[in-house]
């Protein structure tokens, strides 16, 4: 009988100790919270791939904004993961400048290179911190991003 007890009086316990653990984090800010840097690396790979359709189409407005984007994702990886290796991903910042300069430019030769670029410093990123098997390349398939217009509004 004493043991049927002592066991409810530890399930007590235990669970209102969980559920105090369980406010304590709920009450920390959510500015402390650090998305991780797969998540981040999601998100850059999915407006790689939308940047890459945007310029496709030639709807160069998207394709900035994509860009833009994309180079905040990454200022978030390197702001977060300060010390992940190859996080500060400076291997990113010339092809984001030509890509930029031929999104500007509405240059789909220009863009097609520089994009090419672009995704070789993320290849060459990944496998400076040791994660070659994420190899990334321009989209060769329909777009798993179907529910979104990539060519520009006619007006």
């Amino acid at each position: 009988m004493w043991s049927l007890i002592s066991c409810a009086a530890l399930t007590v316990l235990l669970i209102s100790g969980g559920s105090v653990v369980a406010e304590d984090k709920s009450s920390q800010s959510a500015a402390n919270h650090a998305p991780s840097l797969g998540n981040i690396m999601y998100a850059v790979q999915l407006r790689h791939s939308k940047l890459w359709y945007a310029g496709k189409v030639k709807n160069w407005p998207l394709a900035d904004y994509e860009l833009r984007q994309l180079n905040a994702n990454l200022r978030e990886a390197t702001q977060f993961h300060p010390n992940v290796a190859a996080s500060h991903m400076t291997g990113m910042d010339k092809p984001a400048t030509l890509l930029g300069e031929a999104i500007k430019a509405k240059d789909d030769v220009k863009f097609d290179k520089a994009f090419g670029q672009m995704t070789a410093a993320c290849n060459s990123c990944h496998e400076a911190a040791d994660r070659a098997f994420i190899l990334i390349r321009a989209p060769t398939r329909v777009s798993p991003l179907s529910n979104q217009v990539f060519a520009p509004r006619e007006r």
